[in-house]
């Protein structure tokens, strides 16, 4: 359970990484998904895992898939809220949020790294916990960077641990 623990957190730290945004004007957004596998320690890339993003709160942005190794990288022009839900029908969704409606332009723009942990559903079990965002990105003008809050992720993790030790249980019962 530690390395699904410590992926989730590395989800949410939001360090900048090598690769450059495509101007002053937008916000890389690039990482990996990985699976993690039901009472195991196992963690292994999960390729062509599908990524949606919603701006506004409505307009579907766009949607596309990681690639064969589970990475992916994209831009999102500043002065817009993004949702972005990774997952799709094989995985439990789990959903961040970028809001970037605040966020100054910069010579080198901004970017932000998400590596992101999932794991597949169980029929008996309740995820409308994951409804709500993993995390949530806001402009902070003291780092000068994207960040999340905080509270907000020790919470979700702290849900996410739970939902998932229930996943464990029923998987155990399956097999």
């Amino acid at each position: 359970m530690n390395m699904f623990f410590t992926l989730i957190t590395a989800t949410i730290i939001g360090a900048a990484g090598s690769l450059q945004p495509a101007s002053s004007k937008h916000v890389l957004i690039h990482g990996s998904t990985v699976e993690q596998v039901y009472n195991t320690d196992n963690v292994a890339n999960a390729p062509e895992v599908w990524v949606i993003i919603n701006r506004d709160d409505e307009e579907l942005y766009c949607a596309f898939k990681t690639d064969s190794k589970g990475e992916y990288e994209f831009n999102l022009p500043v002065g817009h809220r993004y949702e972005l839900l990774y997952g799709g029908e094989d995985f439990v969704n789990k959903k961040v949020v970028i809001d970037a409606t605040d966020t100054p332009e910069v010579r080198r723009g901004h970017t932000v790294k998400m590596n992101m942990s999932l794991f597949r559903p169980i029929e008996e079990v309740d995820y409308s916990v994951l409804e709500t965002p993993l995390a949530e990105f806001k402009y902070d003008k003291m780092s000068k960077s994207l960040s999340p809050d905080m509270i907000q992720v020790e919470d979700m993790l702290f849900a996410i641990d739970k939902v998932y030790r229930k996943s464990e249980k029923a998987a155990r019962k399956k097999n």
